[in-house]
């Protein structure tokens, strides 16, 4: 089950000529699973062991493994029930039961009591099914199960469900982080089994020993009182005054339906003080805690009026210039009730105790001191002058972790001589990854979540932003401190032993693109890939703050995992712009550096994968980006590393809410790619692009038709990305592909023709506008970016690839027409931002060259653009009244052109009933405005809407 019992030498088998992932699968079930699996409490508990940045549900996983392994096409329903998908005693018509409960009311109960069946991560396959699965598989492999290799294993959901399912197993990961997640869950857990007894003892013993040694630090005016958590923040000083200003943006404490608990801030002789004010018995009218000194990020002094920049706090804090405050403080009282009160000279008291500790204290001078280094994330603290990773932490903070290391150290020897040397290590993996846990909750980066009263964990929004409202937590406490934190990663644990599990597992953790120094050329039958998310996310860059507290605790344990002062940063498979500042120049741009980097690393992967893959294996890979770059860089690397798409599936696979990746690139359903080794006996005969051209167009308007007219729950967004798939196997299918000049054709051609394909027929299901094709370019693209994204803000390579279908470079437009704005996203700009003030241009006496920087001048009676018509209409009715709209547009004949009245109609189609756009919308067709215009909306469903009935409603 682990390095020391690793797979078995084994004779290169022929994979079969087909399997059923390049066959059609049951989509629409699996969707659904994955969206059960992604609700809060559903997990896999690999993912309750610990924080790690991605990781696909359970469904992915298992079918991915699954169906690369059965020969041929396998019945839906038989998939379907070794996936625990189902009632027990179903056997058939599992995929439409399924998608009728999903369609049905849960009427108050839960999923599981809804659906019938339970939570099938919790759920192994019977020894019958998996005898019988077995067989099959064997038969079709020549007498063995194929070998499963995840060569990027992040916490390793795909290696623990490839030896769930009894499959010989190798996992890779290079990232020391979700290593550690692997050790415990994947190789420890099934083959060292339960440690409750065993972890709930030892860990008891590490709290009681720190509890001891920080209580000092936590002082209260009433000994039958514990501290939780504390609500704190920074105070500066005005530079105008020298009065004090708390960095606060909310006074809230703790947030409820009823009102909740909130502190009043008393402002006297230049200093703050607290008092508590219970707002279930406070009308917001007496005291709105929303008022505080912080708004956008700047701070206006509560003495003097003066507003301190946004800029200017940031250099107080890197200077040091300021003092940390406990403004809340969240309690348990003798009866063991929750409560709240203000922060006071006592919380304080402890927290200069803290200081003073970690002044005089030699021993704390190394702690957790490994160095901030510059990078695309790490830069956000580096900017607050933190240079150490002690640094994220107060005092007090750094004084609770370094005592509970303490106590942790003080019994390790003694776990080592009680318990074999396997047992030993999986008791202090657990016990490090509780007290990595505990840390996450705090620290500096934790920002007090006011919704509940306590410190949110770090990494909600996968950042190091520092918080001006953050919690400092009392780990000896008894709620939400370590003990709660070891009790998570336990019950996690626990669960995971629970599980049967058959396969044989090898471990590394190592560079994917150098595995064949650890395993042999054809011992690998099945990869299943699911490669770093490009530029989304850095990984040892988010890690660092997770391993430099590991590394204390495992160094000796581990140390082939630890051994560097920070995580492997060079040869993980990310496009990080950052690492490239020093090299970038006028020819390559860090950008387009660490996009070739990206590109490179993935094809030494890929290689790597196809030097290890017997015979005709298979290789799966789940790939989730909205930037076209990203496809374009991996299509690439796989067919340059010998790989041609075999079959590709769109599936849901990752959360609809989440928040905090960069850029905001990744997109809600990842594509499965299907790819085999390109035959030796294959021509290196050119392709040339013209004469695919039109097939890809034709392929990715069928197979726009075929998603948006099947049952699969995929929105507009994502279509274009399902469309990819099939797209790319058409490309890497006539690979090489050249156009008449002889120059190779990357997939990003294919991609943006498919596209454009996408585009069409998305416009001509959902437009019932006629004459849309007759607008210009322009407007065409600001009303297909309503349509498809439904809001007003979209990635920018989005945007970008939706102009070039609607036939507009955004970029081009982006100064001239300000019709959107932004940078890694496009943020599309309504009439108030870009129609000059006519009231203003119709007063003479007014001279205000502010209105000049709107691009559009309402008074103009040819306009270059259509949407510039329509958003000085707009402007002119919400201005000046419908009157002067009537006047405005009888002035211009706009009764009589098409064009206006087309994109009126379109945009009251696609904007949101939401926004103000529409309301205005629905006024300026309305009344007599509407009489003149005599735009036919039928087609539309405005019921409900108030809309203007004369000219006289605004005068």
């Amino acid at each position: 089950m682990s390095e020391n019992n690793p797979v078995p030498d084994s004779t290169e088998q022929e994979a079969p000529d087909n399997v059923a992932i390049e066959s059609r699968l049951p989509l629409t079930a699996i969707d659904i699973e994955s969206q059960k699996d992604m609700k809060s409490g559903r997990y896999h508990a690999l993912r309750g062991l610990h924080k790690w940045f991605a990781g696909r549900p359970t469904p992915a996983a298992r079918l991915s493994v699954l169906a690369s392994a059965y020969p041929g096409q396998i019945d839906a329903d038989k998939l379907l029930k070794i996936m625990g998908f189902g009632p027990k005693a179903m056997e058939e018509g599992i995929s439409d039961y399924i998608q009728e409960k999903f369609a049905q009311d849960r009427n108050g109960k839960t999923i599981d009591e809804h659906y019938g069946y339970p939570n099938p991560n919790t759920v192994s396959p019977t020894e019958v099914q998996l005898s019988n699965f077995h067989e099959e598989v064997k038969e079709a492999w020549g007498g063995d199960l194929p070998t499963v290799l995840d060569p990027t294993a992040g916490r390793g959901i795909i290696p623990f469900e490839s030896i769930r399912y009894g499959f010989p197993t190798i996992s890779n990961e290079l990232n020391p982080v979700p290593s550690l997640i692997i050790k415990a869950g994947v190789e420890y857990a099934p083959e060292v089994g339960s440690l409750e007894e065993d972890v709930e003892k030892w860990g008891k013993k590490i709290h009681k020993e720190a509890k001891k040694s920080i209580e000092e630090y936590y002082p209260t005016k009433s000994e039958e009182h514990t501290i939780l958590s504390c609500a704190c923040t920074y105070i500066i000083r005005c530079d105008s005054c020298g009065g004090d200003i708390p960095l606060v943006s909310k006074w809230w404490l703790n947030q409820s339906s009823k009102g909740g608990a909130a502190v009043r801030p008393k402002y006297e002789n230049g200093s703050v003080e607290y008092e508590f004010v219970d707002m279930d018995r406070t009308p917001k009218s007496e005291y709105d805690p929303a008022n505080a000194p912080v708004s956008r990020g700047d701070a206006e002094c509560p003495f003097c009026g003066v507003v301190t920049e946004e800029k200017h706090i940031r250099n107080k804090i890197h200077d040091g210039d300021f003092e940390y405050s406990v403004y809340g403080v969240n309690y348990e009282d003798a009866s063991g009730d929750r409560k709240y009160r203000t922060g006071d000279e006592v919380d304080n008291q402890g927290m200069e105790k803290a200081a003073e500790r970690v002044e005089t204290d030699f021993a704390m001078l190394d702690f957790l001191s490994e160095p901030v280094e510059h990078g695309l994330n790490t830069s956000q603290i580096k900017r607050y002058g933190i240079d150490q990773w002690q640094e994220i932490f107060t005092p007090r903070q750094l004084v609770v972790h370094y005592e509970y290391h303490q106590a942790y150290e003080k019994f390790k020897g003694d776990i080592q001589k009680e318990y074999s040397e396997k047992k030993s290590k999986a008791i202090l993996t657990i016990l490090t990854l509780g007290a990595s846990r505990a840390f996450s909750f705090n620290s500096r980066l934790s920002q007090w979540y006011d919704s509940r009263g306590y410190p949110d964990p770090l990494f909600t929004d996968n950042n190091y932003a520092i918080k001006k409202m953050f919690g400092d937590n009392n780990l000896s406490a008894p709620r939400r401190g370590y003990e709660q934190s070891l009790s998570h990663v336990l019950d996690s644990y626990e669960e995971l032993a629970t599980y049967d599990v058959s396969g044989d597992l090898q471990t590394h953790s190592i560079d994917a693109a150098s595995l064949s120094t650890e395993i042999s050329k054809g011992d690998v039958d099945i990869a299943v890939v699911d490669p770093p998310y490009y530029s989304s996310i850095m990984y040892a860059e988010l890690s660092e703050a997770y391993y430099v507290l590991q590394k204390r605790y495992l160094k000796d344990i581990f140390p082939d995992l630890f051994s560097s002062t920070l995580p492997n940063k060079d040869d993980e498979a990310v496009a990080n712009p950052s690492r490239f500042n020093e090299i970038a120049g006028d020819n390559e741009s860090k950008k387009e550096l660490a996009n070739q980097f990206y590109e490179d690393k993935m094809n030494d992967i890929f290689s790597e994968i196809h030097r290890l893959l017997s015979g005709n294996g298979i290789m799966t890979v789940m790939f989730t980006h909205r930037d076209m770059d990203a496809w374009d860089t991996l299509t690439t690397a796989l067919i340059d590393a010998g790989f041609v798409i075999s079959a590709t599936h769109p599936i849901k696979t990752e959360k609809t809410d989440r928040v905090g990746l960069q850029g905001k690139s990744s997109a809600d359903s990842s594509i499965l790619l299907v790819a085999r080794k390109t035959s030796e006996s294959s021509s290196d005969e050119s392709t040339l692009w013209e004469n695919i051209a039109r097939d890809i167009e034709s392929l990715a308007e069928e197979e726009t038709e075929k998603i948006l007219n099947s049952e699969y729950n995929i929105s507009k967004t994502d279509t274009a990305i399902a469309v990819y798939g099939p797209t790319l196997q058409r490309f890497t299918e006539a690979h090489p592909v050249v156009n008449k000049k002889g120059e190779s054709i990357r997939p990003r051609k294919a991609l943006t023709e498919a596209r454009k394909a996408v585009t069409s027929v998305i416009a001509e299901k959902f437009l019932n506008t006629k004459g849309f094709e007759q607008l210009d370019s322009l407007t065409r693209w600001y009303i297909l970016a309503w349509l498809i994204y439904e809001n007003d803000t979209i990635p920018y390579d989005e945007g970008r690839q939706l102009g070039v279908a609607a036939g507009v470079d955004i970029d081009d437009i982006k100064r001239s027409t300000k019709l959107w704005r932004g940078g890694t996203e496009v943020t599309l700009q309504g009439y108030q931002d870009r129609v000059q003030d006519i009231i203003l241009l119709q007063d003479d006496s007014v001279d205000n060259p502010s209105t000049r920087k709107y691009p559009v001048d309402p008074t103009d009676t040819r306009f270059t653009y259509t949407i510039d018509l329509v958003h000085s209409a707009l402007h002119v009715y919400d201005r000046d009244g419908p009157r002067a709209a009537w006047k405005w547009l009888t002035e211009r004949n706009l009764k009589s052109n098409d064009e206006f009245k087309v994109a009126i109609t379109a945009l009251l189609e696609v904007l949101p009933e939401d926004e103000d756009m529409y309301e205005v919308l629905t006024n300026l067709i309305s009344g007599e405005t509407g009489d003149y215009l005599d735009i036919n909306v039928d087609h539309i469903d405005m019921s409900g809407l108030e809309r203007q009935t004369s000219l006289e409603e605004h005068d």
